[in-house]
């Protein structure tokens, strides 16, 4: 994995962890109630896109939780940095970006997954069909674009590269480059940059315009996996550990409910409670919708899904190596599901 310099691998998370340290004192000491005595969970949606706990909430799945929406997030560094400084409850990061959070000493904690890659839901990174790059090695000079610095993109991208040879000196000399993800196809058809990441659901609509090629996938790189997950608070877990616990089953609900229903069925589903909230602007997005990408029916998490990416902060010197142990990032405590252990049918067979 790669060890680019870190004051450019994690430009972005660097200001979010900072900040992490400095008021992780501040974090969650109670929580708002509703009259009818329901704890308050403050969350962030993402744009265009619609959240499983908005999913768990319209299903009905949360009996002592209620959702309060405080705003959108780009990425999951800025939701730990929200986490972290008591603007929510709750934070969707990558497995690495939440690792790195809890390294430097804010007291937070993965509960359940939030995405993924398996089956067809796997993302890709994106080139023109032009012939200027064709494989990983032509990537060295040249420009990626992700919406997201230190965060999943980036973990999958190093692999990659790594897997297919380069040097450490190779790898520092692909830039990266931060872009909103409206702006990525954009940039590409410019001549800006020379690939990108991006999302599965996404794809398809830029393949049809044409002129543009998938060099590898998420999953070609690691295989199907749970790039992220639901963090809390410590000290909201310790003050509100029946909040909490309604929290993740309900979530964990919604993911099975999502698991166990067709794409078609899902997507008329959000699309109606949409429509019922006025949020008619995140209804084209939602139309692309194809999946979560989450390998464990009901997201309970395992340790594969985080020692990847601590390997990979370790390498990079981001992390002191065996500094971590995966109880401090991660707990299935509250999360009905892990017991059974049961995976979606997409990873069943692509572990055969």
């Amino acid at each position: 994995m790669s060890t680019r310099p870190l004051h450019r691998r994690l430009l972005a998370t660097a200001a979010v962890l900072a900040m992490a340290v400095g008021t992780a004192a501040c974090g969650a000491n109670g929580a708002e109630t509703t009259e009818d005595g329901k704890v308050v969970v403050r969350y962030q949606s993402s744009p265009g896109a619609v959240t499983l706990p908005e999913i768990a909430a319209e299903l009905g799945y949360f009996e002592d939780v209620e959702l309060k929406l405080v705003g959108e997030t780009t990425g999951g560094p800025e939701s730990l940095r929200a986490l972290s400084t008591d603007q929510v409850d709750i934070a969707n990061a990558f497995q690495g970006a939440i690792a790195k959070t809890i390294s430097s000493g804010a007291p937070v904690k993965a509960l359940i997954a939030s995405y993924g890659s398996v089956g067809d839901v796997a993302s890709p990174i994106v080139v023109r069909d032009d012939g200027s790059v064709n494989e990983a090695r032509d990537l060295i000079g040249k420009k990626v674009a992700l919406n997201t610095l230190g965060a999943n993109s980036e973990a999958v991208l190093d692999t990659y590269l790594e897997q297919a040879g380069l040097t450490q000196e190779e790898i520092a000399q692909v830039t990266l480059v931060p872009l909103p993800s409206a702006s990525l196809e954009t940039s590409l058809r410019k001549k800006q940059v020379d690939a990108f990441f991006y999302s599965a659901a996404l794809y398809p609509a830029v393949e049809a315009r044409g002129g543009v090629k998938v060099l590898t996938t998420d999953i070609d790189v690691v295989g199907p996996y749970t790039g992220g997950s639901y963090a809390l608070h410590e000290k909201f877990i310790e003050g509100q550990p029946e909040a909490t616990e309604d929290f993740v089953q309900g979530v964990a609900k919604a993911f099975e409910w999502t698991q166990t229903h067709s794409v078609e069925e899902v997507r008329e589903f959000v699309v109606g409670f949409l429509r019922e909230q006025g949020r008619d602007d995140v209804i084209p997005a939602v139309q692309n919708w194809i999946g979560f990408g989450v390998p464990t029916v009901g997201g309970w998490l395992r340790d594969e899904d985080f020692t990847a990416w601590i390997d990979w902060l370790e390498k990079s010197g981001s992390v002191e190596a065996g500094s971590l142990e995966l109880s401090d990032v991660y707990t299935n405590e509250f999360n009905p599901y892990a017991d059974k252990g049961e995976f979606v049918p997409e990873f069943v067979a692509a572990k055969k």
